[in-house]
């Protein structure tokens, strides 16, 4: 199954931006939003929904979302963006301000969702920051956890100030985000879930715009919560805990709803009919928790015949079973990467994605984890992630290295730039799009003056088999530019950009004087040993 399309342009509107920001800043993160949500889980299953259904960009969206419930809650041992966690067990023990011998529990947390790509579309990088903050403080809370400081720390690469800066944000309106060592006047100031005080502030009449932006609430959030409410407010005679298991949705919340409709229903006896909210059968239909709900619902409500069912449910099941083969510690994430092999210049619809294992929390991250400046964590984070997804033949570009890290794609470069004699493997220096000084260029040439592959390794950042592939590449293009090939046939025997193949043919002529004959002797058994496979 092949990626292909992107539908994600039907989330971000204009609304809450800015007033003055530059067009052309707008555009960009556009850009960089679109290019991360094309290779998303959720945009793979629209794509496969519209490729085999032939159904408009509207009911694909409503299909994949049920596909994508089903899947990761029936399928997937843990989401894509999901790792283990220990934390603070008991949600009460924020009240404590000693947290010695307290017991510990291990909870999923996602540390990485599509929700973040939308809120930095829509209102900017600190959105993301604040929403995936929110977040990962809920799920604990829901998991009757909590976590403190030093865990934030390690989760979400700020300072202990900017993370309570955040925080405070929250409260400052009511929010119920509870973290361990809280000062009293803090505590005090928590009203409710955000999901609630939306609500309430929506049916008060506030803009949802704004009031999305003060919570940072992305749309697709705001859409489950708004329909979920308007089911429960359709069925009040339901038990609640019959309701929250067919809405997925926590019973504490469904209980705060309620009084929030009641409240407001007092004060404007025609809201229900205003909103159309007025009371029927519940249009959602039960959780899908097996195979064949999953396939009755997408015949019911997707006009699937059952046979073109069947093989979707197929095509899932196979699905998931490759993304649980995946290896992965605790702390480690799979993310969905363009493939080391794909040029510069070609369209990412059709680049080859593959789904790499990133260890998104280390041991190394505790120790390094500092209250007061979060730059080393930073940047061994952004190392690890760009090193390791070049050893399983992927690239990550600088938006995607901006989201998995939680910052703005201009911190990305000020992180690069403070260190510039080490090589890090981004797909801008793998596909050769970039204007600086290439990796290739740099292990080439340390392998040329007779640095083995280990000082290599130790000079430039990059994994053994990193070097080996950079390696590999510059000796085969010298085993077909010896044996008379031109530059065009080269690229595209090999696969790789024009600029690429030309920077190794100037290194092959620099090279192929007397000084270094032996090491390119070497090159050349290099190349016969590994021979270019016959298209």
């Amino acid at each position: 199954m092949q990626d292909t399309a992107n539908p994600i342009g039907k989330l971000w509107t204009s609304e809450g931006l800015a007033v003055g920001r530059p067009a052309f800043f707008r555009q960009r993160i556009l850009t960089q939003a679109a290019s991360l949500e094309a290779k998303s889980l959720f945009n793979f299953l629209v794509s496969e929904i519209r490729t085999r259904r032939e159904v408009p960009l509207e009911e694909a969206i409503l299909a994949a979302r049920d596909v994508l419930e089903y899947l990761e809650r029936n399928l997937l041992t843990r989401t894509l963006g999901q790792i283990q966690f220990p934390a603070i067990s008991g949600r009460e023990n924020h009240k404590k301000r000693s947290r010695a011998n307290q017991p510990e529990k291990l909870i999923n947390l996602t540390v990485v969702a599509e929700e973040d790509i939308e809120l930095m579309a829509e209102f900017g990088t600190v959105a993301l920051q604040r929403g995936r903050l929110a977040r990962l403080i809920e799920e604990a809370y829901a998991q009757d956890a909590i976590l403190d400081g030093h865990r934030l720390s390690v989760l979400f690469l700020q300072t202990h100030r900017g993370i309570r800066a955040l925080l405070q944000s929250f409260w400052q309106q009511g929010v119920l985000l509870p973290v361990a060592g809280m000062k009293r006047t803090n505590r005090q100031l928590m009203q409710g879930l955000r999901g609630v005080l939306a609500i309430d502030r929506y049916l008060s009449g506030e803009d949802l715009t704004a009031l999305r932006k003060d919570l940072a609430i992305s749309t697709s959030r705001w859409q489950r919560w708004w329909q979920s409410f308007k089911e429960l407010v359709r069925n009040q005679d339901r038990p609640l805990a019959e309701l929250a298991g067919t809405l997925q949705e926590p019973v504490e919340l469904l209980t705060a709803w309620r009084e929030v409709y009641e409240d407001h229903r007092k004060k404007d006896p025609g809201l229900a009919a205003r909103l159309g909210l007025n009371q029927g059968t519940l249009s959602k239909p039960d959780a899908i928790t097996n195979r064949q709900a999953l396939g009755e619902l997408l015949c019911r409500r997707h006009g699937y015949s059952p046979a073109a069912a069947e093989q979707f449910l197929d095509d899932l099941v196979d699905l998931a079973a490759r993304l649980n083969r995946q290896e992965r510690a605790p702390g480690a994430i799979i993310y969905q990467a363009v493939s080391d092999r794909e040029p510069a210049g070609k369209k990412l619809a059709e680049c080859e994605l593959k789904a790499v294992v990133l260890d998104y929390v280390t041991r190394e991250d505790w120790e390094l984890a500092n209250r007061d400046n979060a730059e080393a964590l930073k940047w061994t984070r952004l190392l690890r992630f760009a090193a390791q997804a070049r050893s399983q033949g992927a690239t990550l570009n600088q938006p995607d290295l901006a989201l998995l890290l939680g910052l703005s794609t201009k911190s990305i470069q000020s992180l690069l730039k403070k260190h510039p004699g080490v090589v890090v493997p981004t797909r801008g220096l793998v596909a050769d799009m970039g204007p600086a000084l290439s990796h290739a260029d740099k292990i080439i040439r340390l392998y040329m003056d007779g640095y083995t592959e280990t000082e290599i390794v130790r000079r430039t950042g990059h994994s053994y088999e990193s070097v080996e592939n950079y390696l590999l590449d510059f000796a085969r293009v010298t085993y077909l530019l010896e044996r008379g090939l031109p530059v065009p046939a080269i690229r595209k025997v090999l696969g790789c950009s024009r600029r690429l193949v030309e920077k190794h043919v100037s290194l092959y002529r620099e090279f192929s004087g007397p000084d270094h004959a032996f090491m390119m002797a070497k090159v050349r058994r290099l190349a016969e040993a590994h021979p270019v496979k016959k298209n």
